[in-house]
């Protein structure tokens, strides 16, 4: 009767196991995936951030070597060259510069940079348009991920949007 008792105990455990198994890795793989998130926003802050103070620090002023963004009436705007890929007007180094520090912030990084009070998306305002990124101009460099987990997938949920901004004043 003892063994019988014993066999029976066995196979509630088995049993058990397979039905709690699956929830614990849900629950594990969810706790990585939040992570991953946590991860990836913090990167796209510091994204941001270092974008719009390579902006402020490379604006287009005639003793900057490698100008970025609108130029002033003094700007000297070099040629491009592997030193300088992406001379004044373009605002691709101030992008290039935001992407880099969001390398592992996800796929479809996406970085906008405009110039003015009130501007938006990629989009200057009128007056830092036409007079350059004088200095007091705000610089605003806003970085956009999406970030994929594998425990919401699951369920269908494909990721999770990280975005963040940072306005800085054209310091040059």
């Amino acid at each position: 009767m003892r063994s019988l008792h014993r066999r029976e105990s066995r196979g509630q455990t088995l049993i058990e196991f397979a039905v709690l198994l699956p929830v614990l890795l849900m629950m594990i793989m969810g706790g990585l995936d939040l992570g991953r998130i946590v991860w990836a926003n913090d990167l796209i802050g510091n994204a941001a951030r270092e974008g719009a103070r390579y902006a402020i620090v490379h604006g287009a002023s005639k003793t900057t070597l490698c100008p970025v963004g609108p130029p002033s009436v003094d700007t000297v705007i070099p040629a491009a060259s592997p030193a300088c890929p992406y001379p004044s007007p373009s605002k691709e180094g101030i992008r290039q510069a935001a992407r880099n520090w969001a390398i592992a912030a996800g796929h479809t990084v996406t970085v906008q940079v405009c110039y003015g009070i009130g501007c938006t998306g990629d989009t200057n305002t009128a007056a830092a348009t036409t007079s350059g990124a004088v200095r007091g101009t705000p610089v605003t460099v806003t970085v956009n991920s999406r970030v994929d987990m594998a425990a919401a997938a699951l369920i269908g949920i494909a990721g999770a949007d990280v975005s963040a901004s940072a306005t800085m004043l054209v310091n040059h």
